[in-house]
């Protein structure tokens, strides 16, 4: 069935305007997305070989795990697509994390979980990443510290405090995953909390919290 034949209340754009984006499945956002499918299949028909790919039933959140490469492997999914893709996947992350918490105070550790997980969704390897925050602690910017084990030494602090430094940031806190599921801070991460307090002081700079993820 092409998608011409399609019931018109049944094409993903016309569905849209009459009944609101929340009315469309999953596959009928990959359609709007993709826009248009390949010469033995429609968009629809696209999309759902695409969700089909979905072994573990996440949702569309399991796009972020593919690299651009994996996705062009799929039959019907070309360059374009694999970039187009992965651009709405990192737009959503960034509308997720910078729309509504700029905003918002963060009072609690719980809120600045719910920013690093956001983050911090499906990383396989572990990652540092610093909030910065300004006087009425709110979030200015979430910035990408290193990608490795967290380690003391003197580069990694620097390369920490560089932002909020030159922001004039009064406060700010940290954030690293373990992938392994374990949450509990090893002898590394206090020493390293340690030494990033020392440093903080320095620069006038409150380190309000580290936090662990999985």
């Amino acid at each position: 069935m092409i998608l011409k034949d399609y019931p018109v209340q049944d094409m993903p754009y016309e569905k849209l305007l009459s009944k609101g984006a929340e009315a469309l499945s999953d596959s009928e956002i990959l359609a709007i997305i993709l826009n248009k499918g390949t010469r033995n299949k429609n968009v629809l028909e696209l999309s759902r070989e695409l969700l089909s790919k979905d072994k573990e039933n996440i949702g569309l959140s399991f796009l972020t795990q593919y690299s651009i490469d994996e996705l062009m492997k799929i039959n019907g999914i070309g360059v374009k697509k694999a970039i187009l893709l992965k651009a709405v996947c990192e737009f959503s992350k960034r509308f997720k994390i910078d729309a509504p918490n700029l905003k918002e105070r963060i009072t609690t550790p719980e809120k600045l979980s719910k920013i690093f997980m956001l983050e911090l969704y499906n990383e396989t390897q572990e990652v540092v990443k610093t909030a910065i925050l300004d006087s009425k602690n709110r979030v200015i910017k979430v910035v990408t510290n290193s990608k490795g084990t967290v380690n003391s030494n003197a580069v990694a602090i620097k390369d920490i405090l560089s932002e909020p430094v030159k922001l004039g940031a009064p406060s700010i806190a940290i954030c690293h995953n373990h992938p392994s599921g374990d949450t509990s801070p090893s002898k590394e991460d206090l020493d390293f909390t340690q030494k990033l307090v020392e440093a903080c002081n320095l620069f006038n700079i409150s380190l309000i919290d580290h936090i662990i993820i999985r």
